[in-house]
């Protein structure tokens, strides 16, 4: 919790005002690659969530995209957890409503629906266990990015899907 409101407080100092109009993302592709900072899985040794996600504009504050991530976890007594998801998701882009007129900030937060599947793997007096199982559900994120050039910046997100936080790169075309 503490993060996030450190996160929030940087965003705000770095609103600022430019003499360039607020930016429209109607038509712009957003592609984002990170890990993720905890779990919504089991909690183990070696488990580091990775994303990769991508989001085109298709009016000037609502994008729509999909987004991919994993983590791979170990557990004493040769535990193996493995988490994958999937999902669609929109968001809207905040910069206009706010008044955000710096081109490097991109403000957005939205809603999700998601593949969730599962699998552990252990060994249990020389008998091998297997568990799996998958779900459809509905998350929701609230992010950020900044652009230290036109294309290439960096992301923070919070939200329900592989991890509460993801940190990352972020590509704009």
């Amino acid at each position: 919790m503490n993060f996030a409101l450190a996160f929030v407080a940087t965003m705000a100092l770095m609103v600022t005002s430019a003499d360039a109009q607020t930016q429209s993302v109607k038509g712009i592709n957003y592609v984002n690659a990170g890990i993720g900072i905890g779990t919504f899985g089991f909690n183990g040794t070696g488990g580091l969530p990775v994303t990769i996600g991508y989001d085109r504009g298709i009016t000037d504050q609502i994008s729509v995209g999909a987004y991919l991530g994993m983590v791979r976890t170990k557990y004493a007594y040769d535990y193996k957890y493995k988490y994958t998801i999937f999902g669609v998701r929109g968001s809207y882009h905040f910069n206009e409503l706010l008044e955000i007129e710096n081109p490097k900030i991109d403000l957005y937060g939205g809603v999700a629906i998601n593949y969730r599947n599962y699998t552990l793997k252990y060994d249990v007096e020389g008998v091998h266990q297997k568990y799996s199982g998958s779900t459809v559900g509905v998350g929701i994120h609230a992010g950020g990015r900044y652009f230290f050039t036109e294309q290439f910046g960096a992301y923070a997100e919070l939200g329900y899907g592989i991890s509460p936080l993801q940190l990352g790169a972020v590509l704009k075309f």
